[in-house]
């Protein structure tokens, strides 16, 4: 729902937008010029604490699904929705999805490459189940701090094909966790 909010306001932003590559200050104010919507696909990296003698995964399947606003071809704003997956850990298993803000910045680095940057914030929501009495188990939510660094490269004016690796900070019962997200997507500019 929120990530639905969030689009609707980068596409009405857009839609006042006077220039494909500068700033509009049309109504007083600084809003996107245009925006993308994205695809990414990958795979996520857990940290469970696991006991001894007991089997832990570490990885997963991932995605996300992101739409942002861009300022400038330095700076923009994203947002997005990630699921990192469920992996099986001491017995039960362990999940995590969240809602994720970022402040991007881009660097143009030559005939159609970007490289970039992100800094914000994800609200994640986490379940740890588990059949032994020592592992705390239930769900937690919460905001932690997430950042990436990415390369992009665009085969139109509108596609763009594009590697990231970031780091999510979850809440999860048994204690914080630092997930990595390492994937590959599509981004379509409109």
């Amino acid at each position: 729902m929120a990530v639905a909010a969030c689009a609707a306001a980068v596409a009405a932003g857009s839609a006042n937008a006077q220039s494909a590559t500068g700033l509009s200050w049309s109504d007083g104010s600084l809003a996107p010029t245009h925006g993308y919507i994205g695809l990414h696909l990958g795979k996520s990296e857990f940290e469970p604490d696991c006991l001894p003698g007991l089997s832990c995964d570490d990885g997963e399947t991932a995605f996300k699904i992101t739409a942002g606003g861009i300022a400038s071809d330095i700076f923009s704003a994203e947002v997005g929705y990630l699921n990192m997956g469920k992996i099986d850990v001491a017995g039960g298993s362990q999940r995590a999805q969240g809602v994720n803000l970022s402040l991007v910045g881009n660097l143009p680095v030559g005939a159609g490459f970007n490289l970039f940057g992100k800094i914000g914030t994800t609200y994640g929501w986490t379940d740890t189940s588990s059949n032994r009495p020592e592992i705390r188990t239930g769900s937690e939510n919460g905001f932690g701090l997430s950042y990436g660094l990415g390369v992009g490269y665009r085969f139109t004016p509108q596609l763009e094909a594009v590697a990231e690796y970031e780091r999510h900070n979850f809440d999860f019962a048994p204690g914080d966790q630092t997930l990595d997200l390492m994937s590959l997507g599509l981004r379509y500019r409109y």
